[in-house]
């Protein structure tokens, strides 16, 4: 029988704060790969707590009592981590295995094994340790593993779902089916460029810092005083970030920079 007058505020606190924590790493080790100039298997990362209404819910479909939400209800706390390439799920799978801050107690890979629907995913079941102020509580949560185009086709089925209730029409379950395995044909295709792709991204994200680095430096020349050369830098500067010639704003980079460490001019 469901607790009607639970404190679930209270009993929540603990996986809010797990599913904090857990994105705030994943956040920065996505952010250390890009700092190294890596190529980083994580393109973004959500996380999400299961409402009371939901949690309600499934407990009346499921049949769990209060006293087996801790251990039969896995997906209160909820982590996605949506990687651009199919590879980089194994990647991830693995990566999370090693860590000593959550222990996999459950693997359920519907990449391999599909649901009938065309859903697919890797869904990690992990127990994290949290530190609150009644001790250290192990939380059980989920950390989903997909690539872009999954996630794009389990975002509509979810809404379609919502708005069938467990309902739909025949026909449009078909079509979903068709779909995912365009989505499949899709990631399968984009794999084959993986580290074409990976290279453009890494030089677009080195122009990308050097172009920010330039546009501070110039503005600093400003401050001190050279208006002139702030002039010529920035007509040579456009017209390089507009072309593929990344080469020139490193060396225009280099340029500025030591022009800074002349210091500044009398106004």
């Amino acid at each position: 029988m469901i607790q009607t007058d639970m404190d679930w505020d209270d009993f929540l606190l603990p996986y809010d704060q797990a599913v904090e924590e857990m994105a705030l790493k994943f956040t920065l080790l996505r952010d250390e790969y890009i700092k190294r100039g890596e190529y980083s298997p994580i393109h973004y990362i959500s996380k999400r707590l299961k409402s009371v209404n939901s949690i309600m819910e499934k407990m009346h479909t499921k049949n769990i009592t209060f006293d087996e939400i801790a251990y039969k209800m896995a997906d209160i706390a909820g982590i996605r981590l949506v990687t651009q390439f199919e590879e980089d799920i194994e990647l991830l799978a693995k990566l999370i295995a090693t860590r000593s801050d959550m222990k996999i107690i459950e693997r359920k890979d519907y990449f391999k094994n599909p649901k009938p629907s065309g859903y697919k995913s890797v869904h990690l079941i992990v127990e994290y340790d949290v530190n609150t102020i009644r001790g250290v509580e192990s939380i059980i949560a989920e950390i989903q593993l997909r690539t872009l185009a999954m996630d794009f086709w389990a975002t509509i089925e979810h809404s379609l779902n919502y708005k069938y209730r467990d309902e739909m029409p025949g026909e449009l379950k078909e079509r979903l089916v068709i779909a995912a395995k365009t989505v499949h044909e899709l990631d399968r295709e984009m794999g084959t460029i993986r580290d074409e792709i990976a290279d453009a991204q890494r030089l677009f994200t080195r122009k990308t810092e050097i172009i920010d680095a330039i546009l501070e430096n110039l503005n600093t020349l400003g401050k001190q005083g050279k208006r002139e050369a702030v002039k010529r830098y920035f007509k040579n500067f456009t017209e390089f970030k507009d072309s593929d010639n990344t080469l020139q704003l490193v060396l225009m980079s280099k340029e500025i920079e030591r022009e800074l460490e002349e210091g500044s001019v009398e106004l």
